[in-house]
């Protein structure tokens, strides 16, 4: 007796044979072809639809906003832990006599 695996792969051998099992892959791609196609052609509806809905639609629109650079990220971060040490470490006529000279050099920046 066959199990049922050499049954299998002798019905595979016997298609490959005989051109069957080309045609059944043909077969299978040209309908996923057809389905990715039909796919396509729904989305490009879809955003034709979403498109003619934004043009007659009273949504306001939002202005772009800068957004800061990496060096300006990182600047501001130092910043930010200079005060907290500042903060934790020196004392309060320390940090009033830094405040004022940085007040009257026109700085507005702490470090």
């Amino acid at each position: 007796m066959l199990s049922a695996r050499h049954l299998a792969i002798e019905e595979w051998k016997l298609k490959k044979e005989t051109g069957e099992l080309d045609k059944e892959l043909e077969e299978e791609e040209k309908k996923e072809r057809e389905e990715e196609e039909k796919r396509r052609k729904e989305l490009l509806e879809k955003r034709k639809e979403d498109d003619t809905e934004d043009d007659t639609s009273d949504q306001h629109t939002i202005a772009p906003l800068e957004v800061p650079s990496q060096k300006d990220v990182e600047i501001e971060l130092l910043r930010k832990k200079k005060m907290e040490l500042l903060l934790k470490y020196a004392s309060e006529d320390l940090q009033k006599t830094s405040m004022d000279a940085k007040t009257l050099m026109g700085r507005n920046l702490i470090f």
